[in-house]
């Protein structure tokens, strides 16, 4: 194949990609925006993030919000290499983007690490990440199936757990990382 066939077949595939985008957007539009789904994910969306502004301790404010970063890149990231591959979907979704569930990737999974951070700072990083990881595998992720949200066609609830576990140890990490060193000033 040279160069200009590659190009051609590319730009047909992007096509057909914005075809299932203009159908999945009027699918949204007709029967998911302002309804009880949609009402749901904005809900959850700020709701989140109002409970973590009222709770937070404020001196922690700057590292907390640097492990909720990390979280939600990486689980965005991770959501659309599951959606790519053909392991789960979202319906019921606040904006008619794919693949992400934004609400869950941006406001749920980071406030939720973010809190589980700041609650009870002696206990091991261990339990709370295995915390994390059950607590989002066996009730985040069945609720959400449950209410139409998540629908998994290639994944198992226990494939979750450690990835969960994991990636509140990264977050961990970022969390209690020492300051970093100032930039030197230039002369």
């Amino acid at each position: 194949m040279d160069k200009r066939e590659k190009i051609e077949q590319t730009g047909e595939i992007y096509d057909a990609f914005q075809e299932v985008h203009e159908r999945f957007f009027d699918l949204w539009y007709h029967h998911t925006f302002l309804e009880w789904d949609w009402w749901i994910s904005l809900f959850l969306g700020v709701a989140s993030w109002v409970l973590w502004f009222w709770v937070r301790p404020k001196a922690s404010t700057q590292r907390l919000l640097y492990a909720g970063t990390f979280m939600m890149l990486i689980s965005l990231f991770l959501d659309y290499i599951g959606v790519s591959v053909g392991l789960w979907y979202y319906s019921g979704k606040l904006t008619p983007t794919m693949p992400a569930y934004l609400p869950f990737n941006f406001a749920a999974l980071p406030v939720v690490t973010m809190l589980l951070l700041q609650w009870k700072p002696r206990m091991s990083k261990h339990w709370k990440g295995l915390i994390f990881g059950l607590f989002n595998g066996f009730v985040g992720e069945p609720l959400f199936v449950w209410a139409g949200f998540y629908v998994m066609t290639g994944w198992q609830y226990y494939y979750s757990v450690p990835i969960y576990y994991l990636l509140f140890l990264i977050a961990h990490a970022i969390a209690h990382a020492r300051t970093y060193e100032p930039l030197p000033t230039q002369r």
